[in-house]
């Protein structure tokens, strides 16, 4: 196939080297109060030391997080309302002892979130 040819099946040439898949660096971030502070990384790890309700701020350029949450007892998570769910219902806390992974992601700047349990049991 020659170069006219492919204005017609919209292939395209590449002139310059490209790069996909960046390595994306994990800064530990901050919770204050219960507040997953975005603007202070991407990564964060929370205990639960009593009944934690989660809330989410400066989401800025952001596009995804992850939260490890240690169970120490039997306290339950209240999630932003922002946060879809699989089939609309939000995983439990994790038990005593064990920590779970839940993997966050936005396209709109944090006015909404998709999560996901993306680890179960890490004892």
């Amino acid at each position: 196939m020659g170069l006219s040819d492919m204005s017609n099946n919209k292939d395209f040439l590449l002139k310059n080297a490209i790069e996909v898949g960046a390595d994306t660096k994990v800064t530990l971030g901050t919770i204050s109060s219960s507040d997953i502070d975005l603007a202070t990384g991407n990564y964060f790890a929370d205990t639960l030391i009593a009944n934690t309700t989660y809330t989410i701020s400066n989401a800025g350029d952001v596009q995804s997080f992850q939260l490890e949450v240690t169970g120490a007892s039997t306290y339950t998570i209240t999630w932003p309302s922002s946060i879809e769910w699989a089939g609309g219902v939000a995983p439990s806390a994790p038990a005593v002892g064990e920590t779970d992974v839940f993997t966050f992601s936005t396209d709109d700047g944090g006015t909404s979130y998709v999560g996901v349990k993306t680890a179960d049991n890490l004892s």
